[in-house]
Order: C-alpha cells, then sequence, then structure tokens
C-alpha cells in the first residue's frame, strides 16, 4: 500500500457530495481487467527515464475540530537523475522549502526562516525512500518515484478497477482506481506513448471523514530536455544551519495554532 498515509491529527475525510445528494456510481468488476496492466506499462516507462523533471500543484485536505474543511495548496518542481539524485522546490501559504540530495548528503532549506539542515543519507533515491520512512517521513507522492513504481503502489492493495478515459488539462488519460486495507488510491495515467501520472489522489479512509492528498503534474521533459542540475546544495550566505528537528513549517499542513484552531 502507499507508504504516506495522511497523518496529520487536524485532518478528517472529505466525501463525493453532488448537489447536496451523495452520489453512488454503478461501478463492476468488469472495470478491473487492465489496471494493473496499464499501471505496469507507466511503471516500466518511468523505470527507462533516468533524467527527467516535472512541475506540480499538490493540495492536501483538513479540517478543523470545528469540522471546518479546508485545502492547502502548493506548487513546486522535481528534478531527478537515476539512481541518486533529485532536487524538489515547494512553495505554499505556509513553507517555500528546497530540498536537494546528491546521492550521500539531503540537504534542506526553508526559505521563508532561512535556516537549513544537512544529514547524511547515502545510496539510491530508493535507500532514500526507506531511510526517510524508518524516521517517519513519508512525503505524499513520493511513491511515483521509486525504480519500480508498480510493486510499491500495488502493495497491499486488494482491488483495482479501470473506471474509464478522462481528460486531465485537456490530455486524454486513463483513470484507475485501486483499494487497500488502510487507504483508496486513484490515478490518471496519460495515454498514448508517454504513460506518465498526470494526477494521483490518495485518500485515508479509516480517518474521520476521509481526507485526500492530491498531486497534478505537467511540464514533463525528459533526457537531453531537462535544465542542467549538478544537484549540488548551495545554503544562503546568511542562513543559519540548525538540526533537521528545529527546522518547523516543512510541512503543507500548518499546525493547529496557525489556523486558528486552539483546540
Amino acid at each position: 500500500m502507499p507508504r504516506h498515509l495522511i497523518s496529520k491529527t487536524l485532518i478528517r475525510p472529505c466525501g463525493w457530495l453532488l448537489a447536496g445528494a451523495l452520489t453512488v456510481l454503478p461501478i463492476g468488476n468488469a472495470m478491473a481487467d487492465d489496471a494493473k496492466d496499464l499501471l505496469k506499462a507507466m511503471s516500466d516507462y518511468l523505470a527507462k527515464q533516468k533524467t527527467f523533471s516535472f512541475s506540480y500543484d499538490s493540495s492536501v485536505e483538513a479540517v478543523t475540530h470545528d469540522f471546518e474543511k479546508l485545502q492547502f495548496a502548493s506548487s513546486g518542481k522535481v528534478e531527478v537523475a537515476r539512481p541518486d539524485k533529485i532536487s524538489v522546490s515547494r512553495i505554499g501559504g505556509f513553507a517555500d522549502v528546497e530540498t536537494v540530495f546528491d546521492g550521500t548528503t539531503l540537504s534542506i532549506l526553508g526559505k521563508n526562516l532561512n535556516v537549513y539542515s544537512q544529514v547524511e543519507a547515502k545510496g539510491t533515491l530508493d535507500d532514500l525512500g526507506e531511510q526517510l520512512s524508518s524516521a517517519g517521513i513519508d512525503p505524499p507522492g513520493a511513491d511515483i518515484l521509486a525504480s519500480n513504481v508498480f510493486d510499491t503502489l500495488m502493495d497491499g492493495v486488494t482491488d483495482a478497477r479501470h473506471i474509464s478515459s478522462a481528460y486531465i488539462d485537456g490530455v486524454e488519460c486513463e483513470y484507475l482506481a485501486f483499494r487497500s486495507r488502510d487507504v483508496d488510491w486513484q490515478i490518471w495515467i496519460q495515454a498514448g506513448d508517454q504513460p506518465i501520472p498526470r494526477r494521483y489522489v490518495i485518500t485515508s479512509k479509516h480517518v474521520s471523514q476521509a481526507p485526500q492528498y492530491t498531486l497534478e503534474t505537467k511540464d514533463w521533459k525528459f533526457g537531453s530536455a531537462v535544465a542542467a542540475n549538478d544537484f549540488t546544495f548551495k545554503a544562503p550566505a546568511d542562513a543559519k544551519k540548525v538540526d533537521l528537528s528545529e527546522i518547523a513549517q516543512i510541512d503543507e499542513v500548518p499546525s493547529p495554532e496557525d489556523d486558528g484552531d486552539d483546540q
């Protein structure tokens, strides 16, 4: 199952409400036939891409203790050079963060705080993912960067369905839905000879009111089309180096005191 359950205590789920009524879709088992095949094709395609980049928009749902639903949005860019280099930027209403991994060191810069932290993390991107997960850090959406996306996402899946074709930003996609014990997740894979993930939605179904995380990608580039990046972290001259635990406000969801929830 996806390793990034949304665990913020202030988050709660959202249901499908259309015109004030709960809509139940009549989806049968016949739609399940090729969902795994389509996901495997996406996984194989991404595994062949040694250098790539894309921009993204993400949002995470939250509900306060007073049951006010909030949605926190951010945007950023990802640059990858397999097997062991990645650069991720993200800016939102509560954080402006740059993360760089060069195969030996993970560096995180909180631009809004003008502080940075560095930790030793030797290995591949998969190794980095395992180290972060062991430390209780599971960046939502990170699964699509694994060297074997199919095995990573299919772990624990109990149901897989190819719902229909759909369009994201005017691009035709295949809409797939998967279920596991703790989360339901959906993915929209671009149709054609570039089966890239265009939208990825995770629902923590056993958390009260089932909060969702949504990741939408765009502007994919591969190989020589990717801007040159040596993945060398350069901290601002006046930035303060701190322990990773001291870097606050690097999450997409603010702490309760920041969103006005004082309970």
